[in-house]
């Protein structure tokens, strides 16, 4: 495959990419069946403008800005460019969930930016998880939990949508299945982003293994995000009051706004058990009701 050579115009980019894989992942595991036709971007600039936006890191309010501009900017250029639509639609969410935007203008243009991205686009696995975040946070969990079901038909092996529904999955009460998710994150992604590492401190948080919350939430590539505010909670519930209020304190630097109210009704809680265990352990931890 490496030596072969392609010879087609830029136009054609998507194309020959996706020529590429396909003969990869055949040269790996035998023949690859049809794959559903995806639809590409028609202009190389919003390619690019969202290829930015993806490294921009999403777990601070500054990157969060940053890269909805680059999105919206995108979508002037390529109105039908799917993917734009669904990072904008994340990043919406992002915004009322951790950055203090508000919810009532975020939340519905949140939902109208991923379902257009799905109806450009239903056969891109990532439109699919995307709509059912959104979904899910709207409290449509027969709805999301279908998204889920498209994604994985899919791409079975998207490491991604599996980090995040076990976000999802765990919230709404069954943490044994939200670590297991997280774990097939890791194995399928063994370099992965930050937020894997949050996924999976707050599974064993839910599941009551705070010593293994911490090891997650302790890892570098996640340890001085939003995250943070779950390590105080674990190290609370570990009578470790002392490290739990100075991680609380660290936390509320780079989150003056937060509550313990606001963030319990902007999760997509669907036990209360599990809901009062996080707001006993943040309030152990001294974080503001």
């Amino acid at each position: 495959i490496w030596a072969e050579r392609y010879d087609s115009s830029l136009e054609d980019i998507f194309a020959v990419q996706d020529e590429v894989t396909a003969k990869i992942v055949e040269a790996l595991v035998g023949r690859l069946a049809g794959q559903p036709a995806r639809k590409r971007p028609t202009s190389l600039e919003a390619y690019d403008l969202c290829v930015r936006a993806r490294g921009v890191s999403f777990q601070t309010g500054l990157g969060a800005r940053e890269a909805r501009t680059l999105l919206e900017k995108a979508i002037g250029l390529d109105p039908d460019y799917a993917e734009a639509h669904s990072l904008l639609a994340l990043n919406l969410w992002l915004g009322w969930l951790f950055w203090n935007e508000p919810k009532e203008t975020n939340q519905p243009r949140a939902l109208a930016e991923a379902q257009r991205a799905v109806a450009l686009d239903p056969n891109d696995a990532g439109n699919r998880w995307g709509l059912g975040i959104i979904l899910s946070h709207e409290r449509r969990f027969p709805e999301s939990d279908a998204e889920f079901e498209a994604t994985f038909k899919l791409d079975p092996n998207h490491a991604d949508a599996w980090a995040i529904r076990s976000d999802l999955i765990t919230l709404r009460g069954d943490a044994v299945k939200g670590v297991e998710f997280v774990k097939r994150a890791l194995r399928l992604n063994p370099h992965p982003p930050g937020w894997y590492y949050w996924m999976a401190g707050q599974a064993y948080y839910a599941l009551g293994d705070y010593q293994s919350a911490v090891e997650a939430l302790r890892k570098p590539e996640t340890y001085r995000t939003t995250s943070r505010r779950i390590l105080a909670a674990a190290l609370a519930q570990l009578g470790r009051l002392d490290e739990a209020r100075q991680e609380a304190e660290f936390f509320l630097m780079s989150d003056p706004y937060f509550s313990i109210r606001h963030w319990a009704t902007s999760q997509p809680f669907d036990d209360e058990e599990v809901l009062q265990r996080f707001v006993e352990g943040y309030r152990r931890a001294g974080l503001p009701d």
